[in-house]
């Protein structure tokens, strides 16, 4: 139906097919960067560029004191957020978000005048506290 859809208004199927793996191989590529997690973000203090109160899917990593995530669905758009801090992964409360497994937590971060909470699966608390607040981090800076 959409195929016939599409090729109704004119659009060729390889133009298709190509913005489909162009999508899927973006998707590949960033999930499998050292440190990627599947999570969801929102802004909850001040305000941050390309980010609102709302939750929005993606994936994040880190790179040094940067917080770099990329949107979803079509995640070719990144937001870099320099952060002073993040605090300990707590549980979310039930509803609060969906899709992120039984027992997803909520990591509060701090990034100048602004807040925001990335929420992720119970396993990937520690790589969404960051790089800064791991045990390994906080042995080698005293």
């Amino acid at each position: 139906m959409l195929i016939a859809l599409l090729a109704v208004l004119g659009v060729d199927l390889i133009v298709v097919v190509a913005l489909l793996a162009l999508v899927l191989s973006r998707k590949r590529w960033v999930k499998r960067r050292p440190g990627a997690f599947h999570g969801a973000i929102r802004v909850t203090g001040g305000a941050i560029d390309g980010l609102g109160p709302k939750w929005h899917r993606g994936y994040g990593h880190w790179v040094r004191d940067v917080f770099v995530w990329t949107k979803a669905p079509m995640l070719f758009r990144n937001a870099l957020i320099p952060i002073d801090g993040a605090d300990e992964p707590q549980a979310a409360r039930p509803g609060e978000v969906k899709r992120l497994g039984d027992h997803p937590v909520v990591v509060r971060v701090r990034t100048g005048g602004a807040t925001a909470e990335i929420a992720v699966r119970g396993d990937d608390s520690e790589l969404a506290r960051g790089p800064r607040n791991t045990p390994e981090a906080v042995v080698a800076s005293t």
